[in-house]
């Protein structure tokens, strides 16, 4: 397991009482959700989601998600989920994502992505604004 980044992109969730199984710890399907609506949220800030998924047209499709949990986290408690476009390729890209309870890291995920042509139902080429922002430069962690 490689040593936890905190990535400049962040993004707050705050855990419900609902959020824990049986054993008083936040379930780990749960963090899959946090994940997700922070990359949702990501996309939204980085002018990715506006132009290209209310179309319906095509979309971001979620093909991996690797996740290593390092530590519980139980209600109440405030997360910090940091995200960041690692790769790139013509039809996808990797995000690298850790989530952050105070000073330790909880969970950190590297998820693939393609994009999906929902007609045609096969992967297309991604937006060029995907390529414009992110084929060029990586995002530099900011600690950790």
């Amino acid at each position: 397991m490689s040593k936890p980044i905190r990535y400049q992109s962040i993004y707050k969730q705050k855990v419900a009482w609902g959020d824990m199984d049986a054993f008083g710890h936040v379930n780990n399907v749960t963090y899959v959700r946090y994940f997700e609506s922070a990359r949702a949220q990501f996309f939204t800030d980085e002018n990715l989601w506006e132009a290209h998924a209310k179309t319906l047209r095509e979309g971001p499709v979620l093909t991996h998600l690797e996740m290593d949990y390092r530590r519980q986290v139980a209600f109440p408690a405030d997360l910090e989920i940091t995200m960041t476009v690692s790769s790139l390729s013509s039809r996808g890209f990797t995000m690298d994502c850790s989530m952050w309870l105070g000073e330790e890291c909880a969970v950190s995920c590297k998820a693939s992505i393609i994009w999906f042509d929902f007609q045609t139902r096969k992967p297309t080429n991604l937006p060029r604004v995907f390529k414009e922002k992110y084929s060029h430069t990586s995002e530099p962690p900011t600690s950790k």
